[in-house]
């Protein structure tokens, strides 16, 4: 939930929607996760859609498996822009500009390059800092209480 907390806080105001994926032996985990700006106050936020978002999150982290999370950010004058982070041991990394621009510029099946969309701005994702393991808010989070 800490980790979820920061990607939020860290990319600043809009419409955010996330989608964190982990592979698994029979079918990947997939949480999504939509969230709507409120004027001067936190974003709204699904309490169950964040809860399962940090399960599968948590559960990437725990058990190290290489997934990832993208967030996809629309700002109040209509531009998107999308930023991502692949799970490296047990914390986010950040993907440069490029690597978050061939991810969705590449198709998944056949390999080769597709247009990106209209109007997105493919952007560098930010670093987020992983919070000391001894204040209890690390990767594994203490739960929806803590969701934003």
């Amino acid at each position: 939930s800490h980790a979820l907390r920061l990607l939020l806080e860290t990319v600043g105001h809009g419409e955010h929607h996330l989608v964190c994926s982990i592979p698994a032996d029979d079918a990947p985990l997939i949480a999504v996760l939509h969230t709507r700006p409120r004027p001067g106050a936190e974003p709204d936020v699904d309490s169950t859609q964040a809860l399962v978002f940090s399960t599968v999150l948590a559960a990437g982290l725990a058990t190290g498996r290489r997934g990832g999370v993208v967030l996809r950010t629309t700002t109040p004058d209509g531009h998107d822009r999308v930023r991502g982070w692949v799970l490296h041991g047990d914390w986010l990394r950040p993907l440069s500009e490029a690597e978050i621009f061939a991810a969705y510029c590449t198709d998944a099946d056949t390999g080769e390059p597709v247009p990106p969309e209209h109007g997105v701005e493919y952007l560098a994702a930010p670093d987020l800092v992983r919070p000391p393991e001894a204040h209890g808010t690390g990767a594994h989070g203490t739960g929806a209480d803590d969701m934003p």
